[in-house]
């Protein structure tokens, strides 16, 4: 993941949709996300059309240029960023390169990258759309919620995308639409098997937090440091909002690729 792209705009709309969603947060029960692990299921026999085939057929095909986009390594008309030749992960340390940010898979070529990046993607889409199926969600008929999915397997966890259908049905069973709903089931997927949310942990050895709360936690990113400030280090509400805050920013990257091509 990259490092968020500020600018005025965007933050005021940010903070009012994290202000309508976060009311939610206290009142939302934990969601029990069983059967999250990330082995395969097995028999899957994904039949479906249309779109949702060419969501991913090649690089440059629409859920590709999003994820690219959410990645920071796309602008919305595909013209590619510094970041999408090489960046380092603030996560983990490991060096980026393509749409996808490859974690290194691909070695310095890009042409591997992108090549990577495409084929595991492409591996996950039966399991996720199977998965859809199975909390009574067509798939065809939420493509931009399908695709948070696929950019969750991406991002996050195979744990996260795996619970994610979950999370989308509960959030429109619970009224939420659009936007709102993708991600309230997006920061809502980061639960763990207990129930806690779950982003990153602490190195023992180095005293210090890694992966999303690591980076919310560091005294030296002003952006998540200025918005966290009011909550307890590592309290649910702190939790919740360092999730939402870089999940809305991808969710509203997916928003635009989305809207230019309507």
């Amino acid at each position: 993941m990259n490092r968020p792209l500020l600018g005025i705009v965007w933050d005021l709309l940010s903070t009012l949709l994290l202000t309508i969603v976060g009311t939610f947060i206290a009142s939302a029960p934990s969601i029990n996300l069983l059967s999250s692990g990330v082995g395969l299921i097995s028999g899957i026999s994904a039949s479906y059309s249309g779109r949702l085939d060419s969501l991913f057929a090649n690089n440059s095909s629409v859920g590709v240029l999003a994820i690219c986009v959410a990645e920071g390594n796309c602008q919305i008309d595909g013209t590619k960023t510094k970041d999408y030749f090489q960046n380092i992960d603030p996560g983990n340390g490991l060096i980026n390169r393509g749409w996808c940010s490859d974690q290194g898979r691909g070695g310095s070529n890009l042409a591997n990258a992108d090549a990577g990046c495409l084929s595991r993607t492409k591996s996950r889409i039966p399991r996720l759309f199977e998965r859809m199926k199975r909390v009574g969600l067509n798939p065809e008929q939420h493509e931009e919620a399908f695709v948070n999915a696929t950019d969750l397997w991406n991002q996050a966890s195979p744990r996260v995308s795996d619970a994610f259908p979950t999370t989308y049905c509960a959030a429109l069973n619970r009224g939420l639409q659009g936007q709102e709903a993708i991600l309230w089931a997006r920061v809502e997927a980061f639960r763990d098997d207990s129930g806690e949310l779950s982003a990153g942990n602490i190195n023992l050895q180095r005293g210090v937090y890694i992966g999303l709360f690591g980076i919310c936690a560091n005294p030296q990113n002003t952006y998540y440091q200025t918005r966290l400030q009011t909550y307890p280090l590592m309290s649910e509400r702190w939790r919740w909002s360092c999730i939402a805050l870089d999940q809305n920013r991808r969710v509203e990257a997916i928003q635009r690729v989305f809207a230019s091509i309507q």
